[in-house]
Order: C-alpha cells, then structure tokens, then sequence
C-alpha cells in the first residue's frame, strides 16, 4: 500500500489542494460547530485557517524533497517596478469605479457621501492593506499563487490554471457561509453565488499579476488590496434594512463582478490565455520562461 509521502509526490497538485482544504476545514470547525458569534475567537480561528494552504504547499514540498527556502525565496521578492504596487492598489479602484457606473445605470441609489470617511482613513489605507497582506487573507497566497499556480501552468497553461485554482479558492471559503460570525453567512444566496463568481475572475486578475513579476508578495498585495477596498462601494444608506436591501446589495456585487470579469478578459485578449504575460517570470512555471523576478526598476 503507497505511504502517504508517495502519495503526496507522486500528486504534489491534488494533495495540496486535499491538504489546504482539510486543514483550513479543520480550525474553521469549531466557529460552526459551537455555534460561536462574530468575536475575537471567531476572527483568530478564521484568521489562522487562512493559513491552510501555506502549511499544505509546506507539507508537499517537505515530501517531494524540495527546499522551501529555495522555493519561496525568488517568489518572496519585494523588489518591482513601481508601477506593479500602484496596480495592487489601481486594481480594485478600477472594479469599483466600473462597477459603480454600472449600478448606477441600472437605476440602483448611489451616495458618494458614505466615502467621505475622512482623510485619516485614506492616509492609512495602505498600512490596512499591508494587515490584510500579511495577517489576513492576504497570506493564502503563498499557496494559491506561491506553490499551486507555477505547478499548474507548467502543464495548462495560465487562464485555466487560474480558473482552476479560483473555483477551488472559492469553495474553500464554504465554512464562512455557514455561520454569523463572518458578514459572509449574513448574505443572501444570490449575493454569495455572486461573490464567488468574483472571487474566480479575481484568480485570474492575480495570475497576470504573478506571471509578470514571478513574485507572490504581489499577489499577496492584491488580494489584501481588494479585500480592503471592495468594501468602498457607495451604496445609499437610506435603504438599509429595508426589505430593498437584499436587492441592492445583489445588484452591487453583480455589477462589481462584470467589472472583475471585464478586466479578467481584457488581460485574456491582450496578454494572451496560454501565459497572461509577454514575458513571464522564471518562477511563473512555465519551462521556457526567462523573465526576470524581483528586478528594481523604475516605474513606466
């Protein structure tokens, strides 16, 4: 009978996958199986779940052999251009701005009022960013983007191994759906069908990101970005709590999605499915890639 370290080597991919969910699975169980309300105990275990994918890609690499230091490390690279952190940043600025838009030529109220949130809010906005980069849901990149991704593509290429693993990413987050202790359990269906299909169209966002620089501090960037931004969607608060709300908040995420969507393809149509990248990093996987990773350069 196979040991469980040839298993795990002789299919890296499907057991991190296996891993990532099983442990992640595994510390999220007590919020729903306690029944446990919004608090700190909630959020730490929810936090450190986070964590499953690293441990998992960790736990493959340990049994194949591999040097998690010599893997990470190129990958790790802080490094850029400029230009790649000011699109962590632009990224979902430009969901939201499009999405809006659409939301608003669908007849659904918009308050730009609700972001006058002060200018201490949006002169910290970074250090929340970088929180939610490295604390929060943020680190679940060295595994999505650091371990599974450049193993994929090596073999179906950048588009579907970014839907791959955005489908997968997304059904990870099950757990949070079926308690009140995150907003996400609070959702109506449609509003969390809706936010998944957000979540795939993102993968693929994150997977040009990667295979440009060949670094997973940027993904990691990214992902903190839109989790931190995505919430600045002005939606008129004269219609919470109103049996309208349901609705709107429906409508919002819908519109946010097309606008994830949109640019998803623009990237697909300009820099190609195969790679989603002219020029892909050396870590992007791909055998033939020689992109620099982690170059200083100025900013375009």
């Amino acid at each position: 009978m196979p040991s469980f370290k040839s298993r795990l080597t002789a299919h890296p991919v499907a057991s991190f996958f296996v891993l990532a969910y099983a442990i992640t699975w595994a510390i999220n169980a007590p919020v729903l199986l306690f029944d446990m309300e919004p608090s700190w105990t909630a959020w730490s275990l929810f936090t450190l779940g986070a964590l499953g994918p690293f441990i998992a890609a960790v736990i493959v690499l340990r049994a194949s052999g591999e040097s998690i230091r010599e893997w990470y490390r190129p990958r790790l690279r802080w490094r850029l251009s400029l230009r790649w952190y000011a699109a962590v940043i632009a990224l979902p600025l430009v969901f939201l701005a499009l999405g809006t838009v659409l939301y608003s030529l669908l007849g659904y109220p918009v308050d730009l009022g609700v972001l006058d949130l002060g200018t201490m809010f949006y002169l910290t906005l970074p250090v929340f960013i970088l929180f939610e980069a490295i604390v929060g849901g943020g680190k679940e990149e060295l595994g999505w983007r650091g371990f599974a991704l450049p193993k994929l593509q090596a073999r179906y290429g950048a588009a579907i191994s970014g839907l791959i693993i955005g489908i997968l990413w997304a059904l990870w987050h099950l757990p949070m759906f079926f308690t009140t202790a995150t907003p996400h359990g609070t959702w109506p269906l449609g509003q969390q069908v809706l936010w998944g299909a957000s979540v795939v169209g993102f993968s693929l966002v994150l997977t040009w990101l990667y295979n440009e620089t060949g670094s997973v501090w940027i993904a990691m960037l990214g992902h903190g970005a839109i989790n931190i931004l995505s919430g600045l969607v002005p939606i008129d608060p004269s219609v919470v709590g109103t049996p309208f709300y349901d609705e709107v908040r429906i409508a919002a995420i819908g519109t946010f999605v097309v606008a994830v969507w949109v640019v998803a393809l623009v990237l697909i149509v300009t820099r190609g499915a195969d790679r989603l990248s002219r020029n892909p990093a050396s870590t992007s996987g791909f055998p033939d890639a020689t992109g620099s990773v982690g170059t200083p350069r100025r900013a375009d």
